[in-house]
């Protein structure tokens, strides 16, 4: 699960992290923030339909429970294999990332976004993967979602952060929940500049924080976010996959 503050950098680094992943990985990313957009045009394909569509609407997410959840996402009591989701749910980019969304608070007055926080958590808790696929989560941001549970499904956390006494402030409370948990976790610097690098890492280590991968200011990767079309980074690419390799997922 990749978290962080707002504005940190989460969906940018999903995206990069699902690009970098071997080929012969069968890699899904799934957009958890109720709020994002820009997931669909990050990797150049159409919006799937949200999932609790699937389960009827959002209204109806508590009322159907955890078991009845699963029974409707999975196969055979299996668990939940995600290429059984009717193909409308699943959108699949050049690459071959299969992009996910759990869904979205759009109108005035709909409610909060607990009922997509317990579709995320029940989803990932019943989750029925092969050895060659990985799931990364694009969560919504700050902590509203551990207070939720929804980390109880995944194996390994990466709070991103970005230059900003707020973002480690959020990244130390959440390598303290889930030291707890006994889940890996990772810290990563975004949007670095030469100069901010070093008191940044300072500032960490004066909070008893690793910051365990560094990735680089890229201009190309901010214009393509600006122009709200298909995701294009240089330094950043690169950085994301030398952090990948140190992590010993490539």
């Amino acid at each position: 699960m990749v978290c962080g503050k707002g504005g940190s950098g989460k969906s940018t680094v999903s995206v990069l992290m699902a690009r970098a992943l071997p080929k012969k990985r069968k890699v899904y990313l799934i957009d958890s923030d109720e709020s994002n957009v820009l997931l669909p045009k990050l990797l150049g394909v159409k919006p799937p339909k949200p999932i609790v569509e699937h389960l009827g609407g959002k209204k109806n997410i508590f009322s159907k429970g955890e078991v009845n959840i699963v029974n409707a996402l999975a196969k055979a009591g299996k668990g939940i294999n995600l290429d059984n989701l009717p193909p409308e749910y699943i959108s699949t980019s050049a690459e071959g990332i299969r992009l996910m969304t759990i869904g979205k608070v759009r109108n005035f007055g709909e409610g909060c976004a607990c009922p997509l926080n317990f579709l995320t958590r029940t989803l990932l808790k019943n989750l029925a993967l092969d050895k060659d696929e990985m799931v990364l989560v694009d969560t919504d941001a700050g902590i509203e979602h551990v207070g939720r549970g929804v980390e109880e499904g995944c194996d390994a956390i990466l709070a991103v952060v970005d230059p900003t006494a707020e973002a480690l402030m959020l990244a130390k409370i959440l390598e303290e929940t889930f030291q707890n948990l006994n889940k890996k976790f990772w810290l990563v610097l975004n949007k670095a500049t030469p100069k901010i690098i070093e008191s940044v890492k300072e500032k960490a280590k004066d909070m008893n924080l690793e910051i365990n991968g560094v990735i680089r200011f890229d201009e190309e990767l901010f214009e393509s976010c600006m122009d709200g079309r298909v995701l294009r980074a240089k330094e950043a690419s690169a950085d994301v996959e030398e952090i990948l390799k140190n992590m010993g997922l490539i």
